[in-house]
């Protein structure tokens, strides 16, 4: 036995990044989408819709499975039009989060924004 008293961690701190999954639950905590829920969420969609397309194939291209075809489709749309509306609502400055004061820069005034003639 070694004399010193020196005690080592029993879990080593990681700086790498989580993976996929995740990155996906990490984002449950997190707002807005990140990019590995949108990749999920496009993967599944496409899978979905290959499945569909084999089943109306299957199914001599029966009329409800075309349907949800369609509604598959047009919700996997929609939801690509919400996110990319999402991304531009959070990049916008003024929806940024309030500055912390204690923050170094926190001192720092912020140019006015000119007034706008209606």
């Amino acid at each position: 036995m070694s004399a010193s008293n020196e005690q080592t961690p029993l879990v080593a701190p990681t700086t790498e990044e989580a993976g996929f999954v995740g990155s996906i639950v990490k984002s449950v905590f997190e707002p807005g989408a990140n990019y590995a829920v949108v990749m999920a969420m496009n993967v599944s969609f496409f899978f979905l819709i290959l499945v569909l397309f084999a089943l109306a194939f299957l199914t001599s291209w029966n009329k409800h499975v075309l349907f949800l075809l369609g509604v598959t489709t047009l919700l996997w749309a929609a939801m690509l039009w919400f996110v990319v509306e999402i991304s531009k609502v959070q990049t916008r400055p003024d929806n940024l989060p309030p500055a912390d004061p204690s923050d170094p820069t926190f001192a720092i005034p912020a140019e006015p924004e000119p007034k706008k003639d209606r």
